[in-house]
């Protein structure tokens, strides 16, 4: 049964079409790690890999759950993608030498549990459960997600370099920050590499976006994100001309950068979040996943009923 939002509210199709999801994901990978792997780096390698980066593009797209959809957006269509380009040309951390978001002690040369781990995982793990259990089944040591008190940036390229998700932060630097830096090598390189980065940055989080809710995009997401790198941009410039000669205090940039955020966030994300229903999806999925749980409790409680014949009470009571 479809509900308001064009989804299955049921969402027992969304399980056998992530099964599905999981099965091309798990087969695309084996073909990268023992094809392409064996293909010379670069061009040659990018060409095969390019079938598989655009199946990832497509595969939140037979999803409906929020949770799925976004996860498989951000971990394989994002992440993953990027990943794979880095790895034909044998760069980050799929390549035989990794050097990206990846501990120096991971062994080398990669193995195929490890480059699937890698591949559909984020290195700096979003959460602490899914840390340890990288690092207990994959040999993986990892990084936080975020760095310490992120409300204590004192600058722009504090927040948003060391402080604010610095597993994309780490991948956009290396797949597009690091690559436009080096064509444009003049001191104003610097200026143009921070704008593509963010610019593919917003360009992502709208993706993410028309995967999750399937609304045409307004832009208001990719704005966001190129006022800010102007305003990293506009940063770094200001320092260089200063070059140390006028201190501000600590203070007043963390002020400012905890009244800047909020206003932003107010102005741009906001209206977004109010014109997708955010609020009520959100609602609706934890609802369905309550009663999914709710289900497997009683099914389980059911069969351990059925299974065990002292289940009903002690077992000088069934004697």
């Amino acid at each position: 049964m479809e509900n308001e939002f064009g989804h299955d509210s049921s969402g027992s199709g969304d399980h056998d079409e992530f099964g599905n999801v999981c099965l091309t994901i798990l087969s695309s990978l084996t073909y990268c790690y023992f094809i392409s792997g064996n293909i010379p780096k670069g061009y040659p390698r990018l060409l095969s890999i390019l079938p598989i980066i655009y199946i990832f593009t497509l595969l939140p797209l037979h999803l409906s759950s929020l949770c799925l959809t976004f996860g498989t957006g951000f971990f394989i269509s994002w992440l993953g993608s990027f990943k794979l380009l880095l790895f034909s040309f044998d760069k980050g951390p799929l390549s035989s030498h990794p050097t990206l978001l990846v501990s120096s002690s991971l062994p080398s040369p990669m193995t195929f549990i490890r480059f699937l781990g890698i591949a559909c995982l984020p290195i700096k793990l979003t959460l602490v459960f899914y840390a340890a259990l990288a690092r207990l089944l994959l040999d993986i040591d990892v990084d936080p997600p975020f760095g310490d008190y992120f409300f204590l940036a004192t600058s722009f390229q504090d927040f948003w370099g060391k402080r604010w998700n610095i597993m994309v932060s780490s991948i956009l630097r290396s797949i597009v920050y690091e690559p436009v830096r080096h064509t444009f090598k003049r001191s104003w390189g610097v200026y143009v590499a921070i704008l593509a980065t963010f610019f593919v940055s917003g360009l992502m989080h709208e993706l993410l976006i028309f995967y999750v809710f399937r609304k045409q995009p307004c832009w208001d997401v990719l704005l966001f994100f190129i006022l800010h790198g102007i305003c990293v941009a506009v940063e770094i410039k200001v320092k260089r001309s200063l070059n140390g000669k006028c201190q501000l205090n600590r203070l007043f940039f963390i002020l400012l950068m905890n009244v800047f955020h909020p206003c932003c966030c107010f102005w741009l994300l906001f209206p977004f979040v109010e014109r997708c229903n955010f609020p009520a999806r959100a609602i609706e999925e934890i609802t369905d996943i309550t009663k999914l749980l709710n289900n497997v409790l009683v099914n389980t409680k059911v069969l351990l009923h059925e299974c065990i014949p002292y289940a009903h009470g002690p077992y000088w009571q069934s004697t």
